[in-house]
């Protein structure tokens, strides 16, 4: 691959913000950074050093008192789509026509939604859109309103039927599109095995002998707090009824211990990492622990999105305990492929039940590594699911 089209991306954030997916990091990563443009309307305190970097970043600051979080969501919304983005709209256009990329690639959530759908693209530009979430879950109809978000999903389905190419997170989320679009054209993408991440997994046989403590990790953000303190519940139970002692450590420095349920005794928070150090700590961890809302109330979240957790458990070669709704797309990838062990119930008796038989697993990581591996050349191979997508933004 020689030639490589200036892109300008589109998101609600700039490149290093803590907040930007490591998917994101994914789909740019070994692409020249000169050839990558930014633009972005939102802000956050949250940075860390920039693995993903820019030739040019292009800001519209969406003003902070108008953000719609708790108090009066629903004239600040009003205001941001029809004051706001309209202008936001124009200042996009006016960065197109400076930067002059080949590409215009956008993440369509959030309020560049709005924005992209209503700035005019010069004749002939292309266009790439990625489709991750859908905007009418339960936590964005709270802050947009129920009229607001369907207008949302609108304008993402008009968007993707005029891009040239898109993708989506998950196949649940290519047959939504290809039902309201009609498309049947797009690319899968999710989280994935790095090559080095799976040359470190093939190299290195999990021959530990079993030990004293039983090494649970969580990664990342608790998308349902009320579900994750069921699971956490049972494991206070259960734990007591092992030989062994249990230990759940969790990644990604959200600041968990504070919570009130957070126990010193058998829970661990690490501070924020690096990608490698992430998967160097995962691998002393015997299971990963990926909780998808389990009551299904909020399908059109968990059946459409893809947990990135389960990825990164994968790469680190541990496998998972999913607790989540038969529908949801972790539900579907725990039973098309056999990485680890999952349950739909939700009372505490059935979690407990599960929890106690999984963990007396014997040796979990040797159990489920072909297993692993496997996914990990196919269904999570990251540098392939890269070049096809690369390929669709015209890299030759």
């Amino acid at each position: 691959m020689g030639s490589f089209p200036k892109i300008l991306f589109v998101h609600d954030y700039r490149p290093e913000a803590r907040i930007v997916a490591d998917l994101i990091r994914q789909m740019f990563l070994g692409y020249p950074v000169d050839k990558i443009n930014w633009w972005h309307c939102r802000q956050t305190p949250l940075y860390e050093q920039p693995d993903l970097r820019a030739a040019s970043v292009h800001g519209f600051r969406m003003p902070e008192k108008l953000v719609p979080h708790v108090r009066l969501t629903g004239a600040k919304s009003f205001l941001l789509e029809n004051l706001w983005a309209p202008l936001a709209a124009r200042h996009l256009e006016r960065t197109i026509a400076t930067v002059k990329p080949d590409l215009v690639a956008a993440l369509l959530f959030g309020w560049s939604v709005p924005v992209l759908r209503r700035a005019r693209l010069p004749a002939g530009q292309r266009l790439h859109v990625s489709l991750w979430d859908f905007p009418d879950t339960n936590g964005m109809r709270k802050v947009l309103g129920e009229s607001r978000s369907r207008r949302f999903v609108e304008d993402i389905f008009s968007l993707v039927r005029r891009a040239d190419s898109f993708d989506g997170i998950s196949p649940a989320m290519l047959e939504e599109i290809q039902a309201r679009t009609g498309r049947a054209d797009g690319l899968l993408i999710h989280s994935g095995f790095e090559p080095h991440h799976l040359q470190a997994l093939e190299n290195s046989p999990d021959t530990r002998a079993p030990g004293d403590v039983i090494r649970l990790a969580f990664v990342g953000t608790i998308i349902s707090e009320s579900d994750f303190r069921k699971v956490i519940a049972a494991l206070e139970k259960v734990r007591l009824s092992l030989s062994q002692k249990v230990v759940l450590e969790f990644f990604g420095g959200r600041n968990y211990r504070h919570r009130p349920w957070f126990n010193p005794d058998w829970m661990i928070e690490h501070p924020l990492f690096t990608d490698q150090e992430l998967i160097g700590s995962l691998r002393h961890c015997d299971w990963g622990i990926v909780v998808m809302d389990p009551e299904g109330g909020d399908l059109r979240y968990s059946r459409f999105s893809f947990s990135n957790k389960i990825g990164t458990c994968l790469c680190a070669g541990v496998p998972v305990l999913g607790f989540g709704h038969p529908q949801t797309s972790l539900g579907q990838i725990m039973r098309e492929q056999h990485l680890g062990k999952f349950t739909s119930g939700s009372e505490p008796a059935s979690l407990e039940k599960f929890l106690l038989e999984s963990l007396q697993t014997p040796e979990p990581r040797r159990i489920f590594r072909d297993d692993i591996l496997r996914s990990a050349r196919t269904e999570f191979n990251a540098a392939e699911m890269r070049a096809r997508l690369w390929r669709l933004w015209g890299v030759r």
